[in-house]
């Protein structure tokens, strides 16, 4: 971040500073005492098990400079007196605060990704593409819920012309505060699912939560909608600005067709409304995936790339790790490790494109449970072992792990085994280990699953 003094701190904040020279300047802000660092601002979070106020020494040991709190009887009864104190009633809401008012320090572009599925592999995708010309910040890590975008915004720093962030959400209303918080010119919302259903019941109400972006956007911006799903189009009232949609199922304001794949990624043909057409070709698999590329490429002609510097930047385009990220092992096997999360639509994606690629090697699939699905999980798994069962002659065998994808293994009709625990899967898996396999390992984050890739990458 941009260095800023304890008194702007509070400003930003809307504390009070108690204690500590005003000019002290601040030069991170860290919730984790452990991530601390020399002049730091240290954020104690209140709530669940722990109470942050207890790792103010932690903190203070580790060099920081100035504390935010909202309990001064957790002081350290000998405060240093160069240590600075600003005091307000709740430190997550003033974290927050103070996030919101540093962002607005910057006039660049900033670009909100949210979705059910495909939020970390377009938000990757869009900075990948923008970073080809412009100095392009993302998301810190996965770092994308009430403290990770604050977080994230707080890394800003001068010379950086573009910022792309990823918003996540489980319940109503974190799409508002997070959006308020970042107050986007663009926005790209990727799909509506199922993911989180647990806690909204219904694929309308999960819609509703994602649309809160919207109002936030910039009127004069721009929102990308998925086309090809039609609860996107349902909400795209509530944007007054020009919205685009893409698609890969047919004509939109942009649409991808003659996708086909190879040994090493996927070549396509992009369409935009006004006439535009050209080829390009990536180095990722899948429909899903071209459908997640398609915002990028808008907003990069938007900004003003040409056809050839969006192909060329393409062409070389990497995702965060364990997103369909395609590996060898030591013993010559393709691992597929797509780990990082799943849900009943992303678990489609990954198995239609699956039975696709790698037609010389035999197909081991690889499933764990998915999670927060509510009470039709069983049933959603099910139908994921049954869209499975479509594709079972691409597939030598199904593996699965955990507890509700047993109904998914029932489902399919194939070649099947079903564990409880991973170190039993990952014996049976040895086996399958060799040069003549391909193993896609999706599940998930609860699952962990990307510990039995790494086994057997060896």
């Amino acid at each position: 971040m941009n260095p800023i003094t304890i008194q702007q701190a509070a400003v930003m904040a809307e504390g009070l500073l108690l204690h500590g020279n005003p000019q002290q300047l601040i030069e991170a802000v860290h919730f984790d005492s452990r991530q601390m660092e020399k002049n730091g601002l240290f954020v104690p979070i209140v709530g669940g098990e722990r109470d942050g106020h207890d790792f103010i020494e932690q903190a203070l040991q580790q060099g920081a400079a100035a504390v935010l709190v909202s309990n001064q009887a957790k002081l350290p009864q000998q405060l240093p007196d160069n240590v600075g104190v600003i005091l307000v009633n709740d430190t997550l809401r003033a974290f927050q605060k103070l996030s919101a008012a540093y962002r607005r320090q910057f006039d660049f572009p900033f670009i909100a990704v949210t979705g059910s599925n495909g939020k970390t592999t377009t938000k990757d995708i869009i900075a990948y593409l923008l970073s080809a010309k412009m100095s392009v910040y993302r998301t810190y890590k996965n770092y994308n819920n009430h403290l990770g975008v604050p977080y994230s915004l707080l890394q800003l720093q001068t010379g950086q012309q573009a910022a792309v962030l990823e918003l996540g959400m489980n319940h109503a209303g974190e799409i508002d505060l997070l959006a308020s918080l970042v107050k986007p010119q663009i926005s790209v919302i990727t799909y509506i699912g199922d993911s989180h259903l647990e806690y909204f019941g219904s694929r309308e109400k999960i819609a509703l939560a994602k649309a809160e972006l919207l109002p936030h956007t910039d009127p004069d911006g721009l929102v990308l909608l998925n086309g090809d799903n039609s609860y996107l189009r349902q909400i795209s009232h509530l944007y007054c600005g020009k919205i685009l949609y893409y698609s890969v199922n047919g004509p939109a304001d942009i649409w991808a067709e003659q996708i086909t794949p190879d040994q090493e990624g996927t070549r396509f043909t992009v369409h935009f409304k006004d006439g535009l057409s050209f080829p390009v070709y990536m180095p990722l698999f899948g429909r899903h995936n071209v459908l997640n590329t398609l915002p990028a490429i808008a907003i990069a002609r938007h900004y003003g790339f040409s056809p050839e510097a969006i192909a060329q930047a393409l062409a070389e385009v990497s995702l965060s790790a364990m997103r369909f990220e395609v590996l060898h092992a030591n013993s010559g096997a393709i691992v597929i490790n797509d780990a990082y999360n799943a849900s009943p639509a992303s678990m489609e994606a990954a198995i239609s494109t699956f039975a696709e690629i790698f037609p010389q090697r035999e197909r081991i699939l690889v499933l764990g449970d998915m999670f927060e699905l509510g009470a039709d999980s069983e049933a959603m798994h099910a139908g994921v072992g049954r869209f499975a069962d479509q594709f079972r002659g691409q597939f030598a065998m199904l593996v699965t792990i955990g507890t509700d994808s047993e109904k998914l293994s029932a489902a399919y009709l194939g070649n099947k085994r079903h564990f409880t625990n991973k170190q039993d899967a990952l014996d049976f898996l040895q086996g399958y280990n060799t040069q003549q396999h391909a193993i896609l390992i999706k599940a998930s984050r609860g699952m962990k699953l990307e510990s039995i890739a790494n086994e057997l990458l060896g």
